[in-house]
């Protein structure tokens, strides 16, 4: 995307500046559809131009799972959270209308456009529906009163339902929305804190969890430490260890079995000793999982070993692995 801030000063009003989102096919990157929406998309930069409660979130907004751009599981939906109007004396936070707008991601049309009031927490998309979380305060517990409301993007005259909720929205699987007690981490390599997400469907039903977790990444792939005991034993023993002993016990983390679910599929990967690269796959969003190989020279060099799509079965692709040689 490119955003054209001519009138880029503080003080500047939202509706002056406006986004260009541009498509290009990612097998050829031959241009395929521009479009361009105003007020503009929601942007660190962008939020400190105007006056706004939305500002203290701007580091949420870069959030690649909820934040101010979100593609579904399947590529199809593009989902952008816009620029909420000026905030007026008197009003506050659950004053703010915010709106966000749909699109199909194969021809740049506008599928749904939904308002919201309060302010926007995140966003995220299933194969079929736009979840928004707002609040009254920067937080959904308490205080907070936070609230999930969705939208239908199959039929988009059906009226938006919401429910309350104290967690926060931290991504979406293919038709269940992911919410966890507490923000994750934006990266989480070693001596993380784990979470207990829960999976929630889009009327607020609790349909499971997942334990250990560190990451959510886009499409619905979710990261996690496969044994959360030996984890907690570590983090203990890392608070109160030397330096000396913490260089001892990195070796330990390092070889903690690692996955990666996605729970639609019901598809467990093991991930131990890789990296894992969210990047844009022929499908959507997707993953890119490298490892570290002799390079021939005495030492290691880190190596695509395969790509995940988040709109197949869930199998390790390991064919043209040379598109991600940038990566």
């Amino acid at each position: 995307m490119s955003t054209s801030d001519q009138n880029s000063k503080k003080g500047t009003v939202a509706g002056d500046l406006a986004t260009t989102v541009v498509s290009r096919d990612p097998s050829t990157d031959k241009f395929q559809w521009a479009a361009s929406i105003k007020p503009a998309v929601v942007s660190k930069k962008r939020t400190e131009y105007t006056n706004s409660a939305q500002n203290a979130m701007s580091n949420d907004m870069g959030r690649s799972s909820t934040g101010s751009a979100v593609v579904s599981p399947d590529g199809r939906y593009l989902s952008l959270i816009l620029l909420p109007a000026e905030q007026q004396t008197g009003e506050t936070a659950a004053d703010q209308r915010t709106h966000i707008v749909v699109l199909d991601a194969q021809t740049g049309k506008a599928v749904r456009t939904a308002e919201v009031s309060g302010i926007v927490l995140g966003q995220a998309l299933t194969n079929s529906s736009l979840a928004v979380e707002t609040a009254q305060n920067y937080f959904p517990a308490g205080s907070g009163r936070g609230t999930i409301t969705t939208f239908s993007l199959t039929d988009t005259s059906a009226q938006p339902s919401s429910f309350p909720t104290d967690k926060w929205l931290v991504g979406a699987t293919r038709e269940d929305l992911v919410l966890a007690p507490n923000r994750l981490p934006e990266s989480c390599l070693f001596g993380c804190s784990l979470t207990t997400v829960s999976l929630v469907s889009i009327d607020g039903t609790t349909a499971g969890s997942i334990t250990g977790v560190t990451a959510v990444h886009p499409g619905g792939w979710i990261r996690r430490l496969a044994d959360p005991k030996t984890v907690s034993d570590l983090w203990q023993r890392s608070r109160t260890a030397s330096e000396e002993e913490k260089k001892s016990l990195s070796s330990s983390w390092e070889t903690l079995e690692q996955q990666l679910v996605n729970p639609s599929i019901k598809k467990t990967i093991d991930i131990t000793g890789k990296t894992v690269l969210e990047c844009g796959v022929p499908t959507g969003p997707g993953l890119l999982v490298k490892q570290d190989v002799p390079d021939g020279k005495g030492s290691t060099e880190s190596k695509p070993a395969f790509w995940l799509s988040s709109a197949d079965d869930g199998h390790p692709h390991t064919e043209n692995l040379e598109q991600f040689s940038d990566h």
